[in-house]
Order: C-alpha cells, then structure tokens, then sequence
C-alpha cells in the first residue's frame, strides 16, 4: 500500500505528464508568427506624435530658439564683443550665474502662475546653455521638457523637440545613417551639435540620454530611432545589445505598439534559446505573451503560452500552472474553440488543487460551469457546480456559496427539475441571509417554484373546472 506521500507524488507525477502531453503537440517552435492587429485607437495617435503639430509655430520663435545663441537674436545676458570670438572663462562664469538666476526667476513665476513668462525665461536659459556644451544643454532640454508637460505648454514642447531632433539628426549623420525628412524638411543641425565622439563606451551613453529624453518629450518614433541605432552601434562592436533591446521593446508597449513589441521579444527568444539561457527564454516568453494578449492577438498568444507552459513544465515551476492554464483556456474561449477550453480548465483546476490554491480552484470551476452552459451541456456545468460548493467550502467563502447554489438552482430549474432547484434556492437563502445580500432574489426564486410544484400536483378534473 502507497504511503499518503506517495500517492501525492504519484499524482503529482500523473499531473505533469498529462500536461506535458497536452503541450507536445502545439509546441509553438519559433515559426514566424501572424501580424497583429493595429491596437492603438487614433485618437491616441495625437498623444504620442506631440511634435505632428509643430507646423503651427511661429516661423521667427522657431528660427530664433534654433538659432547659434552667439547670432541674432542676441541674448540680452551675453556680452557685447568688438570681434566674433569665444567667450571667455571669465565671461562663461558670469553667464553660468546669471542662468542660475535666471532660473530661479522662472521658478519663482511658475509658483506664482505666471506661466508664459515663466515658460519664455526658461526658453532663453536652454538657449544660452548650448554655450556649455551639449551635455549641459540636453539636461537643461530634459529638466525644462519635464516642467512643460506637467504645465501643458505645447508650444515650449515643440520648440524643445525640433531642437532635440537637430542634435539627433547631426549624430545621425555622423554615425552614416541619413535622417528622416520630419515636418516637411530636416533640420540637420551643425557637425557641432553631434554627441558622437568614436568612443562606444561614449556614444552608448549619449545615444541613451538622447533616447530619455525624447521619451520625455513624449516623441516616441524618435526615442524608437535612437535605441534601434544603439543596437546596431552594439552589433558592429561586437557586443551584446540585450539591455537597449529590453529597453526599446518595453518603450513599444508602454506606447502601445504590441506588435513592435513582439518582434522585439521574438529576437531576444531566439538569441536565449541559442545561448541555452532557460531562465530568460521564460522571461521573454512571458513578456511575448503579455505583448500579444494587450494586442489581443489571440492564436499569437496560444503558441507562445503553450510554449511557456513546457518550460515551466520542465523547469519545475508548477505554481505558475493554474493561471497559465487558465490563460490559455480563454484564449481558446476567444477563437471559439471551446472543447480546447475546456481541456484546459480541467487541467488548471486539477493543478490547483494540488497546489491547495483554494481560491483559485473556485475561480477555475465558475468560469468552467459558465462555459458548459454557453455550450448547453448542462451535465457537466452540474458537476462544475457541485465541485464549486465544496471548494468553497474548504476555502470558507459564503458569498461563493451563495452563488455556486444560485447556479446551480437555475440549471435544476431549466432541466424541470423543480425540486431538487427548490432545495438547492433554500440552501443559497441560508447564506443570502448569513450574508444580507440578495435576500429578495432568492425567496422570489423560492415562491415561484413552489407556486409551479403547487400547481402540478393539482389533478387534472380540478384544473379543467
């Protein structure tokens, strides 16, 4: 005779196989994978290009914020020189002073609602920081970028942008990649404008503050410009561009770009899998599937999440079995394949009870009963139901109680069987009362069945008079 260990094991051991053999034969093996659908409404569209409204600006302001601030328009804070010359130690030092308090100005407005005062010290600040070198510019164009999107400053934006566009577009240029023509032209910016110096180790992290704070700047196509570029520049390196494909894939889902997204993650699977890192082909994988399922590209999903479920399967992680399952199950509910479905809450529930997860072993059996009877096979939504009761009762939930007899009341009721739906109503109004919650509905249910039971024992010489 098994010890009660023993039996667990095996159990356990049948669970697995069972589940392994459900898995092998849709085993998704990295074949390309359908398009997805466009998921991002066009009303969001506006939201992510701010820039697509640039048209409207002022030519001057646009032509005066992008000019050298050493030219026209000169900025009141410079000093007047004899000759065209640098400035110098001296003069750079009192200008860094005067920006300090220029900024202090601007805050000081900010707090006091002055915003287009406010927004127009700041403008002139990130001019003049250009004198500093790029590195104090870019965080000047960060910290000030941050301040207009939370004050709704669209114009200050803009101009923030088409400047952040022109350092962008010089280092493409020097990188050997040809900008893309934006608003009807490309500001190309000068050779001086470009953060790329030869040095990887340098450009990687320009390139990734470039990339921040077009993030910033909510200009999204082009942060996606900057971390592709990172990639390629880490490939021609010979190094591993992981980190910036992460980066870029997860900047492609915050803005709703699943299917980018996927892609993405389709690379970083097939490079994990090649290098037999088991750990971040599943971290992959669960974010391939978390891609496809907020695209709500659903036979995409299956085959990464049938694909997830072996690897959890063999690396021993069975407590993620049940919401995977249970994933994949409604998968198959939405591409109306509901013998699949059904496979698979078997499964998720069985999993879940020997994992003794109570809770969701309720959760499993209510969305099962509800599919047998979308199916009408109401035999087995009968046998959900009952199987519900008693795990609610081990997880001592009444309100799960009280609705596990209301179903099952109203399947006894749609098969005739009155009595058994009459005891079955009773028992919920034990726990409706415990609970004072829907107390009505069930003595209504309870009245009107035993007004039918009434009526049918009535004979038939009495109902004909």
């Amino acid at each position: 005779m098994n010890t009660p260990l023993q039996t667990a094991l095996m159990q356990k051991a049948v669970m697995l196989c069972t589940l392994s053999s459900m898995v092998s034969s849709t085993v998704w093996l990295g074949m390309p994978l359908d398009p997805l659908p466009k998921a991002l409404p066009k009303a969001l569209t506006a939201l992510v290009t701010p820039t697509a409204q640039a048209q409207q600006l002022d030519p001057q302001e646009r032509q005066d914020f992008l000019a050298d601030p050493l030219e026209d328009p000169r900025d009141p804070l410079l000093p007047v020189l004899a000759v065209e010359r640098a400035l110098s130690p001296l003069e750079l030092s009192m200008l860094a002073a005067d920006l300090e308090s220029l900024q202090r100005q601007a805050e000081a407005l900010l707090q006091t609602g002055m915003l287009q005062q406010a927004f127009d010290l700041l403008l002139r600040e990130v001019r003049l920081r250009r004198l500093f070198g790029l590195d104090a510019e870019l965080e000047a164009i960060e910290r000030v970028a941050a301040l207009a999107w939370q004050q709704q400053r669209p114009v200050t934006i803009q101009l923030l942008t088409l400047r952040t566009r022109e350092i962008w577009n010089a280092a493409q240029t020097d990188l050997g990649v040809e900008p893309k023509a934006v608003l009807g032209g490309v500001d190309l910016g000068r050779p001086e404008d470009s953060p790329i110096s030869g040095v990887p180790s340098a450009d990687e992290r320009a390139l990734t503050t470039l990339a921040e704070i077009f993030i910033t700047l909510r200009d999204i196509d082009s942060a996606v410009e900057v971390y592709q570029q990172l990639i390629v520049l880490a490939e021609d390196n010979n190094q591993a561009a992981t980190a910036q494909q992460i980066a870029l894939a997860e900047l492609n889902l915050d803005w709703f770009k699943f299917a980018a997204a996927a892609n993405v993650y389709l690379d970083l699977l097939a490079q994990a899998r090649e290098s037999g890192e088991t750990d971040r082909e599943i971290l992959y994988l669960e974010r391939l599937v978390y891609s496809y399922q907020q695209a709500e590209s659903w036979p995409n999903a299956l085959r990464s999440q049938t694909d997830l479920l072996d690897r959890y399967i063999a690396t021993g992680e069975e407590e993620k079995l049940p919401g995977l399952l249970v994933a994949i199950a409604q998968n198959y509910q939405a591409v109306d394949q509901p013998n699949n479905a059904i496979r698979y809450y078997r499964s998720a529930y069985a999993a879940a009870q020997q994992l003794e997860q109570f809770s969701f072993s309720a959760k499993v059996l209510q969305e099962l009963g509800q599919l047998y009877r979308t199916v009408d096979d109401l035999s087995e939504a009968l046998i959900s139901y009952n199987l519900l009761i008693l795990v609610e009762q081990q997880a001592y939930n009444d309100y799960g109680l009280m609705n596990a007899y209301d179903n099952l009341g109203q399947i006894y009721r749609q098969q005739g069987e009155l009595a058994e739906a009459l005891k079955t109503f009773q028992q919920g109004l034990v726990f409706a009362d415990r609970l004072d919650l829907r107390v009505d509905y069930f003595t209504e249910q309870i009245e009107a069945i035993s007004q039918e039971l009434s009526e049918l024992d009535v004979p038939d010489e009495m109902k004909r008079n």
